[in-house]
């Protein structure tokens, strides 16, 4: 495990079609950029790049790093929209299905839900929970499943067409529930084309939230008393283009502190 990790948030702007296959020419290129960074993790959003599973084993082996990606999965006659886990060796780890699927998603995608067991996944640097857009920041019961397998950080994958500020209180909120960093990511700002009618998708503004940095129990406690917003929380939050960036997200402060936060608060936690 990892006390740190370096997290590269890829904020895309996809060509129009949710299953265009240059979205995943375009992944690749972005990953380019990333090269040297030496990284843990990175990070695309929800339906980016939609397919490629080969491609981007391929591509984590050649970076030598984890990859999450917004995939479409078929098993069956259903189809499902993940956050797909490859690890540094190009393995897939795990499928996160999203279980609150939205009425484009039914009527124009085809997609069915997942059956609402949210899971975290062991990578060499901690464990890894990545519920979908709507199934962490909008209902209570993705954080509650992974705090209690002891998840160290939560990747919430996205498609924000609208409320943005909404996302990052509501993952604000989860991220407070249970001492936890939260790295959210949505496609930049762009037009998607549903049907044949182009739809503007206001995009942007991925984010990074997570506890401070506290080196000792009595910097806990006075960090403690002190407390009155979360805003300092949020050590990242993008724009609307297109960004390739690279965050340290501090996995050390949860797994030393997320019980006496707890018990200060009184919440009835486990890890």
């Amino acid at each position: 495990m990892k006390d740190i990790i370096r997290v590269a948030l890829i904020q895309p702007k996809p060509y129009p079609s949710f299953d265009d296959p240059r979205n995943l020419g375009h992944a690749l290129q972005l990953m380019e950029k990333c090269r040297g960074e030496k990284l843990d993790l990175i990070c695309f959003p929800e339906y980016f790049p939609y397919q490629g599973e080969k491609e981007l084993a391929n591509a984590a082996r050649h970076h030598g790093t984890h990859i999450i990606a917004g995939l479409v999965e078929a098993e069956g006659e259903r189809l499902y929209n993940t956050a797909t886990l490859f690890n540094r060796s190009g393995q897939i780890l795990g499928r996160q299905r999203k279980r609150n699927i939205g009425a484009m998603e039914r009527n124009h995608l085809g997609i069915s839900p997942g059956d609402g067991v949210f899971r975290a996944f062991v990578t060499d640097f901690g464990k890894v929970g990545m519920p979908v857009c709507v199934d962490f920041w909008g209902q209570p019961e993705a954080g509650r499943q992974l705090s209690s397998q002891g998840v160290d950080c939560v990747i919430n994958i996205s498609i924000f067409p609208l409320l943005r500020g909404h996302w990052k209180t509501g993952a604000l909120v989860r991220a407070f529930d249970h001492f936890i960093p939260v790295v959210g990511v949505n496609t930049a700002d762009y037009n998607a084309l549903i049907e044949g009618r182009r739809v503007h998708q206001y995009g942007g503004h991925s984010f990074v939230i997570q506890p401070p940095k506290l080196l000792d129990k009595e910097d806990f406690r006075r960090w403690l008393k002190s407390l009155d917003t979360l805003e300092s929380w949020v050590t990242t939050e993008l724009d609307e283009l297109e960004h390739v960036s690279v965050i340290d997200v501090n996995l050390a402060v949860t797994r030393r502190f997320r019980n006496d936060f707890f018990g200060t608060f009184g919440f009835q936690k486990h890890s």
